[in-house]
């Protein structure tokens, strides 16, 4: 089969079952087509290019042009403070230390709808619109080299980049917190593992163990932080991989927790963000 993977932290059961072998132990030939972001599944998903991808942000499937492809959710992302995954970041000498502050500045953003869409939620928290700012979709290579050079005053994005610029010490988080649990609540269903309707109906018990291997991904991390962040230095581009195990602690919910009922409380949150979602997902 093959399974897309993002090549960002959100990823990490992808990159534990691929390195400690779990899709093998579970009988799969796994081909992983890796991408810089999660934009690209829902086309390709719906066009029948991959069996399942993840992970990625419920706006990028439930948001997409033409509608989100048929497809079932496992496992699951969640972001509260504890468990940081985008953030506002600017130079260390920058002045700026609000999102209000941002009005009329350059913000850079991981070049996914769910950056854009989150963004505007933010941003509406704190009084300002879309309107207010330049967004500029950026590329995770060019992101923190447009930062450091002032090629953008602000960059809201996620790991490997974020945690790399902090580290490198081109950036500082504008304030504390996780943003997008700010304006959507907490904890925020971030977004999930994504398996074609195809496969879950032509292919059931292929379905049932990749789900499996992605559930014993989701223990070890849980049991041992370290597991997911050496997993995914393999994966990582090499000027990020000094900062791997950096990365703030993630939080990963396996497959038996994430029900219809679940999926449709984290869509309500971002109904206006998300216009038109409808849920997908399938009890097994």
């Amino acid at each position: 089969m093959t399974v897309g993977v993002s090549l960002l932290r959100i990823s990490q059961p992808v990159f534990v079952a691929q390195d400690k072998g779990l899709f093998t132990a579970h009988g799969l030939d796994v081909d992983l087509k890796r991408f810089d972001t999660a934009q690209p599944f829902g086309d390709e998903l719906a066009a029948g290019r991959l069996d399942a991808a993840g992970y990625v942000a419920l706006p990028i499937l439930f948001s997409r042009e033409g509608g989100p492809p048929p497809l079932r959710l496992a496992t699951a992302l969640v972001e509260d403070d504890e468990h940081p995954l985008s953030l506002f970041l600017v130079k260390p000498d920058s002045t700026l230390d609000s999102v209000a502050a941002l009005k009329g500045k350059n913000i850079g953003i991981l070049p996914t709808i769910a950056y854009r869409r989150w963004l505007e939620a933010i941003l509406s928290k704190e009084g300002l619109t879309l309107a207010d700012v330049t967004v500029t979709p950026l590329a995770p290579p060019l992101q923190v080299d447009s930062l450091a050079s002032g090629g953008i005053d602000a960059l809201f994005t996620g790991d490997p980049m974020a945690t790399a610029a902090v580290a490198r010490g081109v950036a500082r988080p504008l304030r504390a917190g996780a943003e997008v649990p700010r304006a959507l609540g907490a904890p925020f269903f971030f977004g999930s593992f994504a398996l074609s309707e195809a496969l879950a109906t032509k292919r059931p018990k292929v379905a049932a163990a990749l789900v499996a291997a992605l559930d014993e991904a989701v223990a070890l991390i849980a049991k041992d932080e370290q597991v997911g962040r050496e997993a995914m230095a393999h994966y990582v581009r090499e000027p990020e991989r000094p900062f791997v195990s950096k990365y703030a602690k993630t939080r990963y919910l396996p497959s038996t927790a994430v029900d219809a009922a679940s999926l449709d409380t984290a869509l309500s949150r971002e109904t206006v963000h998300v216009p038109g979602a409808k849920v997908l997902w399938k009890a097994p």
